[in-house]
């Protein structure tokens, strides 16, 4: 029998998995109801046509609507993959929330894939693609960071609660 504090501890890395992915699913339902809002802030980071324009970093720009599109439609694919493997982790962690610290190891697998698919998306993509490469820190109305630390915390804190629970 699992005690009530063991029980309390699985809860927290439980509602960070969901609220990451509830924000997945929140952000797939907008970008499939409404593309072209998201799809202009694709279009204006890899075009780079806000940032400082210096000459040594422009060769990086990508200016092809082509290009754009298939990465636009990349990342939703990406966003829709933590989706449902997010709810699918959560689903097995609620399930396994007063099992065994063997069962409830094993039930964390789906979602340590989903937050390091998330990880992949908001760090690797947004935040070192489209933040350092295409250098979108020098725009004023197109910054990746002003969305992605926030996400990536709590991405992290997640993964590391996860790990931390038996």
């Amino acid at each position: 029998m699992i005690d009530r504090t063991t029980v309390a501890l699985r809860v927290v890395p439980l509602l960070l998995v969901t609220g990451t992915t509830l924000m997945s699913t929140i952000v797939v339902i907008g970008n499939v109801t409404d593309p072209g809002s998201n799809l202009k802030f694709i279009e204006r980071i890899m075009s780079m046509d806000t940032t400082y324009q210096s000459p040594r970093l422009m060769w990086r720009a990508i200016r092809s609507r082509l290009v754009q599109r298939l990465s636009f439609a990349f990342i939703v694919i990406c966003e829709a993959l933590v989706t449902a493997i997010g709810w699918i982790g959560v689903v097995s962690l609620m399930t396994n929330l007063h099992s065994s610290a063997d069962r409830w190891h094993e039930a964390k697998y789906w979602a340590v894939v989903a937050l390091c698919l998330a990880i992949f998306i908001w760090l690797i993509m947004f935040e070192v693609i489209g933040n350092e490469w295409f250098a979108s820190w020098q725009s004023n109305n197109w910054k990746v960071t002003n969305e992605t630390a926030r996400i990536n915390l709590v991405t992290f804190a997640g993964l590391i609660l996860l790990q931390l629970s038996r």
